[in-house]
C-alpha cells in the first residue's frame, strides 16, 4: 500500500515537473534567437528582425492568456494554417491546465508528507521524471523526422500541419531541426528538475532523519 501511495505521489509530482519543463522549453525564446542567423539563411527575402518579430507573435499567440486571432507581420497565412496554430494553442492550453492542476496537488501533497517527515516519494519522482521522458524520447533520438511526423499524426486529426511554404511561408521560419533543439531543451529541463527533486528528498531526509 505504501509503495502504491508513493508511486501515486511521485507520478503527480513528475507530471508537474514534466509539464513545467515543456512550458519552459516552448517559451525559451533565446533558443530561437541564437539560431536566427541560420534560419535567415533559409529566408533570404526576410530580414532577421522580421523573422524574430513573427516568431514572437507566434509564441505570444500560443500563450493561454492571449485572446484574439493570429496575425503575422508581413507573412500570408491560409485558413488551414491558421486553424492548425489554433489547434496547437488548444494543446498548449491543456498543458498549462495540467501543470497548474498538478502543481497545486504537488504542493498540497508535499505539505502533507512534510508533516509526516516522509520524503521517499521525492526520490521516486526524480526517477519517473528521468525515465518517462527518456522512454518517450527514444523514438525522437533514433529518427527525429519519423517521430516528428508520427507525433503530428497522433496529436492532430487532420493534415493541416503539412504546410505548403508557397501559401504558408511561416513554415520556413520554423525549420524541423529547431523543434529538435526545443525537444532536447525540454529534456534538459526535466533532467535538472529530476536532480533537484532527488537532492531535495535526500537533504530533507538527512535533516529530519527519516525516509521510508
Amino acid at each position: 500500500m505504501n509503495k502504491l501511495k508513493n508511486t501515486f505521489l511521485a507520478f503527480i509530482s513528475s507530471l508537474s515537473i514534466i509539464t513545467l519543463s515543456v512550458i519552459l522549453g516552448l517559451n525559451f525564446r533565446p533558443l530561437y534567437y541564437q539560431n536566427l542567423s541560420r534560419i535567415q539563411i533559409l529566408n533570404e527575402d526576410l530580414s532577421g528582425a522580421m523573422i524574430k518579430r513573427n516568431y514572437d507573435i507566434l509564441i505570444s499567440y500560443l500563450n493561454p492568456f492571449y485572446n484574439g486571432k493570429l496575425k503575422l507581420d508581413g507573412l500570408s497565412m491560409s485558413a488551414f494554417g491558421e486553424f492548425h496554430f489554433y489547434e496547437v494553442k488548444l494543446i498548449f492550453n491543456l498543458v498549462y491546465i495540467l501543470f497548474a492542476t498538478t502543481l497545486l496537488l504537488s504542493l498540497v501533497l508535499f505539505v502533507i508528507q512534510y508533516r509526516k517527515r516522509d520524503f521517499q516519494y521525492l526520490k521516486t519522482t526524480a526517477l519517473l521524471t528521468f525515465v518517462i521522458p527518456v522512454v518517450l524520447g527514444i523514438p525522437f533520438i533514433l529518427d527525429f523526422n519519423k517521430a516528428f511526423v508520427a507525433f503530428h499524426e497522433i496529436a492532430f486529426s487532420n493534415d493541416y500541419w503539412i504546410f505548403d511554404p508557397r501559401i504558408d511561408p511561416v513554415i520556413k521560419i520554423l525549420p524541423e531541426w529547431f523543434f529538435m533543439y526545443a525537444a532536447f531543451l525540454i529534456l534538459f529541463f526535466m533532467a535538472v528538475f529530476a536532480a533537484v527533486s532527488y537532492l531535495l528528498g535526500r537533504s530533507l531526509t538527512r535533516i529530519h532523519g527519516k525516509m521510508r
